[in-house]
């Protein structure tokens, strides 16, 4: 018994010794191995399984399946390149007119190695005092609006001495 045609393709026996269990290991396995990449064999090999006629689609879809995905895979294509390409030139445009020299120069000076003579000292030796309000714990309902009115207000006085509008409120 052959178990492929000339073209490649299982045998209608073989196919019908696959279903009955008669091949040996080699065979069941080329056979197999071939199901795995051979859609015609594989819906003759399914059609003789549920003993069904397989039905063809109406229309013909491979044409319009193929443009699909040919578009999909252009856009795909087409978009990586255009940020590539908007990349290069924004990188061109930079070192063209000088500009990363200002930004090289200026990060260069920042990385300048120090000596520790040349740190300032601290200000001061003694830590300053901390105003942070402990947070209420859980259960602890007294007074938690003056708390949270408190905090708030400390640290927008806080913020407002900062920034220089100590005198102005909205």
């Amino acid at each position: 018994m052959e178990l492929f045609r000339e073209d490649g393709c299982l045998t209608d026996e073989g196919l019908q010794a696959l279903i009955d269990g008669q091949l040996d290991e080699l065979g069941r396995l080329e056979a197999a191995e071939h199901l795995s990449y051979c859609t015609k064999c594989l819906d003759r090999y399914t059609a003789l399984l549920t003993g069904d006629k397989l039905e063809t689609p109406p229309r013909d879809l491979s044409r319009p399946l193929g443009r699909a995905l040919w578009v999909h895979l252009m856009a795909n294509f087409y978009g990586r390149a255009a940020v590539a390409a908007v990349a290069a030139v924004l990188a061109l445009t930079i070192w063209r007119s000088g500009s990363l020299e200002l930004i090289l120069d200026r990060n260069a000076s920042a990385l300048e190695a120090y000596v520790p003579e040349q740190i300032a000292p601290p200000a001061s030796d003694t830590v300053p005092e901390s105003n942070y309000i402990t947070p209420p714990r859980p259960g602890d309902k007294t007074g938690m609006a003056e708390k949270v009115q408190q905090a708030v207000g400390g640290f927008l006085s806080g913020f407002a001495a900062k920034t220089g509008n100590a005198g102005t409120t909205n």
